[in-house]
């Protein structure tokens, strides 16, 4: 009875919430995001799977982002089949979906001229590209000969010269924003699964997407 009665009053504050602020908290949900930048008609749009977030509601039906503790892309039939479970799927525009300050600025339209380039942890990143997607192929390329396995791909990030790059800190959520990264990379064209060698081969490398390590 003691459980029910909090879970009452949970429900209750959580309205009340709701009502007087129009904001909804999720521990799980799915938004789907577009560049409101984009000149392009019909914007390309990406699946977020995002945990511990909170949404604000606007009587027009617009859904703002007010705070995501995590965020992971997903690929769009994933984001159908976790909806299709029960998953809440939100529409956002201008969403703010990146973990760091660095990936939020530069995923940011530039009010003013900025070099084409940006020198990052030794690393020059092509402006408004990709992060984790340019150091991947930077990986494959440069300590893998065109070719890498996963767990190699992430050894590759982590590990000091001359093993690696050394850009990145092994984390759970780095091998999980790999795992995800590295699917939307071969669906874009960009890299190839061979699943008898479970290797990536690096078919399409942007010039735009090269990239110097000092040191190396």
């Amino acid at each position: 009875m003691a459980l029910e009665k909090v879970k009452e009053m949970l429900i209750k504050e959580e309205t009340k919430i709701f009502k007087d602020y129009k904001l909804a908290f999720f521990p799980t949900v799915i938004l789907c995001s577009w560049n409101p930048y984009s000149i392009s008609s019909e914007p390309a749009k990406t699946y977020w799977r995002c945990e511990n977030t909170l949404l604000r509601f606007y009587p027009d039906g617009e859904v703002a982002i007010e705070k995501v503790e995590h965020s992971y892309y997903i690929p769009k039939h994933l984001a159908l089949q976790l909806t299709a479970e029960g998953t809440p799927l939100f529409h956002v525009e201008n969403a703010d979906l990146y973990d760091t300050k660095l990936e939020r600025d530069l995923a940011r339209k530039p009010l003013t001229t900025i070099p084409e380039k940006i020198e990052v942890e030794g690393a020059l990143l092509p402006y408004n590209q990709p992060i984790l997607q340019s150091l991947i192929v930077e990986a494959i390329d440069k300590f893998g000969k065109g070719k890498a396995t996963e767990p190699e791909i992430l050894d590759y990030l982590t590990e000091k010269y001359p093993h690696g790059g050394g850009w990145l800190t092994r984390t759970p959520t780095l091998t999980e924003k790999v795992k995800s990264t590295l699917e939307q990379m071969t669906y874009k064209g960009i890299i190839e699964y061979n699943e008898e060698t479970t290797e990536y081969y690096l078919i399409s490398k942007p010039t735009t997407s090269k990239l110097t390590k000092k040191g190396g």
